[in-house]
């Protein structure tokens, strides 16, 4: 065994991290009960159910639409007349309707990741803002990393590994870079992983998670051996399940009940349910004999 590329080492290292901070509470996604009906309004949400009207806190008689319009947000006149609820109803009305519009998301719950979005609409709904955590979703995220891809960042460790050892082990003359700056050079043109692919948006990963907010991979250990070298990594994630008023002023996200629905419990100040950070990890053993 040779472990003296480990000697000028400090592992473990970090050897990429985003831009985009871990537990940025101060993001507009993770605001909460900040607007009041007025300023909602002005967002396009006049029209938020097609069950209940939440401004009113009134059950409408008959249903605005079939479930198929439901599902993809067809718009009605917002004074629709039914009968006087509470806010407690209305909660409820308002979360199981937006569990049934998550299903055009997950192939009608058929989606191999389809049971994660329905945990997490209840951690949001009882979790009051606390982190998030799900074995499935790490297994997701393990997945994804070790895909195959050009730009994967398995790929280009894997590569720097084997371009410094073999700088050292030929006393090659120049300018050679430690390791862990080397990586981290390199990780530069790197793909990170995320779940936007186009399985995605039926499985039920991109309606969860999607666009990665931040990550980092930390070089844990590295043993170097005659015939080869082994070594393993520690790739971590968080994403925010929240929306902020740039995904809902989208008309793409505006049409749909689901987000606002969602968007209506997250920052009405009369609800106010809290979003929260989602966080996921996968440890990867890399290895060149």
């Amino acid at each position: 065994m040779n472990n003296d590329l480990a000697l000028f080492m400090s592992l473990p290292a970090t050897v990429f991290r985003t831009i985009k901070r871990f537990d940025d509470s101060s993001s507009d996604d993770m605001k909460c009960g900040d607007l009041d009906e007025r300023q909602l309004i002005s967002l396009g949400l006049d029209n938020i159910s097609t069950k209940v009207d939440p401004y009113r806190l009134i059950r409408y008689d008959i249903p605005l639409s079939n479930n198929v319009n439901r599902l993809y947000g067809e718009m009605y006149p917002p004074r629709v007349k039914g009968r006087k609820i509470s806010r407690l109803e209305c909660v409820n009305i308002l979360f199981d309707e937006l569990k049934e519009c998550s299903s055009m998301f997950t192939l009608l719950g058929w989606g191999k990741y389809s049971h994660l979005i329905i945990e997490m609409i209840d951690h949001f709904r009882y979790g009051n803002g606390s982190p998030f955590y799900s074995l499935s979703l790490n297994n997701a995220y393990e997945e994804r990393i070790n895909e195959y891809d050009e730009k994967a960042p398995l790929r280009i460790i894997k590569s720097a590994i084997n371009k410094v050892i073999a700088q050292q082990t030929a006393n090659a003359i120049g300018i050679k870079l430690p390791l862990v700056q080397q990586i981290e050079l390199d990780l530069h043109d790197s793909r990170l992983s995320k779940f936007n692919q186009q399985k995605d948006k039926f499985n039920g990963l991109g309606i969860t998670v999607h666009d990665v907010h931040a990550q980092q991979i930390d070089l844990i250990r590295l043993t170097t051996y005659a015939l080869g070298w082994e070594a393993w990594l520690h790739f971590r994630a968080q994403d925010h399940f929240g929306l902020d008023t740039t995904d809902i002023s989208s008309s793409l996200y505006n049409k749909f009940a689901f987000f606002r629905i969602w968007f209506f419990l997250q920052r009405h100040r009369d609800f106010a349910f809290k979003p929260f950070f989602t966080n996921f990890s996968s440890t990867v053993m890399l290895s060149d004999y």
